[in-house]
């Protein structure tokens, strides 16, 4: 008897945990979750809607001089995590958070805050896909043509708006994460020069040369049937064709070919095949 209900249960737990996960082109966002994060606090968020997206529109123009959209409410521990992304260039995706008070069912939008550095992770971003237009746009055509000649797919936007777990500028198929000193003084300079143009940007960048080890690429791409488990092929034939591009932004190039399934309250994939740290593709 003991062995049946502890067979019982562990079939339970399995379908619970299959229950989780859902193919990435049915994946909205809807179920992501934040640890701790509580579904009151966006039951309440929703009642002050207005107030709270006039109070992060402010704010980001108010600390960043940045123009935003409010895409989504997701529940945080004794606060609600209020989705973001920009209007205008530099275009990247980001976060603020209202603290919530659950005994008098209130948010304090006079109190809206961001984890640091984060906003500036996707300014930084923006600002070096601006500086490359023309490489970018190359590595978004061949992304877009591998879709088109290979069962794979990238991930909704709306999963995107949707969810916090990746931030900064992001497409369906790649995010883009910059670190280090020569990103810290375009900030700085951006903050004094919040209009600063396409040849401004590059212009500064042919003064101040990136090392690509501090910036990554995150090309990101899922098997679009279902049920079934990454493709070796496939995964060497974006290694190697990125390997041997020349007309792609300068970088470290971190690859990730995904099964079909993701993870509603993570965003995560089940299966993944991957070429990362410390192995990533570096282009000088």
């Amino acid at each position: 008897m003991e062995n049946t209900k502890e067979e019982t249960n562990n079939v339970t737990n399995q379908q619970n945990q299959e229950e989780q996960y859902i193919s990435v082109q049915d994946y909205d966002g809807e179920g992501y979750t934040l640890r701790g994060g509580q579904d009151e606090a966006v039951d309440i968020a929703k009642q002050h809607k207005e107030k709270i997206v006039k109070a992060v529109e402010e704010f980001f123009l108010d600390n960043y001089k940045t123009e935003v959209k409010v895409n989504h409410f997701i529940g945080a521990k004794d606060a609600v995590s209020v989705t973001v992304e920009s209007v205008n260039e530099p275009f990247f995706y980001t976060f603020a958070i209202v603290p919530v008070d659950f005994n008098t069912k209130t948010v304090a939008t006079d109190r809206v805050f961001t984890l640091e550095g984060e906003v500036e992770k996707g300014i930084k971003g923006g600002l070096y896909v601006m500086a490359y237009e023309e490489e970018f746009a190359n590595l978004d055509n061949y992304l877009q043509t591998l879709e088109k000649e290979y069962p794979i797919i990238g991930i909704n936007k709306e999963a995107i708006q949707n969810t916090n777990i990746i931030r900064g500028y992001i497409t369906p198929h790649y995010f883009v994460s910059p670190f280090g000193e020569t990103f810290k003084e375009l900030f700085d300079v951006y903050t004094n020069n919040s209009k600063m143009n396409k040849e401004e940007l590059r212009h500064f960048f042919n003064q101040n040369p990136i090392d690509p080890q501090y910036l990554t690429i995150t090309i990101e791409v899922y098997m679009k049937e279902k049920n079934i488990e990454p493709d070796q092929e496939i995964f060497d034939i974006i290694v190697n064709d990125i390997e041997e591009m020349t007309d792609i932004p300068k970088g470290s190039y971190a690859i990730f070919l995904n099964g079909n399934d993701i993870n509603k309250q993570t965003a995560l994939a089940k299966d993944s095949i991957s070429r990362k740290t410390p192995d990533e593709i570096i282009k000088e």
